[in-house]
């Protein structure tokens, strides 16, 4: 992929109204996002290679049940990095917002955030998708204040530090975001 495919990529913006949570760039807040990644990045690998061993057809048998209790156990392991990231988004991230737009280079919110353009903050947002493995990102505010017409978002956050999995996570809902809208438009025309 080139780069400039990949930046028309990051800068495709979609409407959306999703929670976002949000707090200050602080120490421990950014040690807790580095512990959530390591901990999802091994995570995600364990579940990817119990998903394609069950899927390749040559695979003994008599892994199968093992490969179905791998699955099943990350599943509960989601359930449980979800309630404890609950505990730390109160801690590390206690503002919360409604995005109106979202994009692979950031997102704009409904309301004021309360913060200076250039500051920076901690962000997390769920997709609708997967709700239990948030997007976590670095970002800076790049506009705040009330909302108008012409942005049609009152604060709007630039990613500046953002995982390239959940970068790519972002993408792939705003393009499956577009298309659903896109549909429903073409639909009640249809009508």
């Amino acid at each position: 992929m080139t780069d400039n495919h990949r930046e028309e990529r990051e800068f495709f913006r979609t409407a959306a109204s999703l929670m976002v949570f949000w707090g200050p760039d602080t120490l421990a807040g950014r040690q807790a996002l580095a512990l959530d990644s390591k901990l999802w990045e091994g995570h995600g690998e364990m579940e990817a290679a119990a998903r394609k061993a069950l899927e390749d057809e040559k695979a003994p048998e008599a892994l199968r049940p093992v490969l179905s209790v791998m699955r099943w156990l990350d599943f509960k392991l989601d359930l449980i990095l979800h309630q404890m990231r609950l505990r730390e988004q109160a801690a590390h991230f206690p503002g919360r917002a409604t995005t109106t737009d979202l994009s692979g280079s950031g997102f704009g919110v409904a309301e004021p955030l309360g913060v200076e353009v250039g500051s920076r903050v901690l962000v997390s947002l769920a997709l609708p998708d997967e709700p239990s493995r948030p997007v976590t990102a670095l970002g800076e505010v790049v506009r705040a204040g009330e909302a108008d017409l012409a942005h049609g978002a009152a604060s709007a956050v630039r990613f500046l530090d953002i995982a390239e999995i959940d970068r790519e996570r972002l993408i792939r809902f705003t393009f499956n975001q577009q298309r659903r809208l896109l549909a429903q438009r073409n639909q009640g025309e249809q009508e």
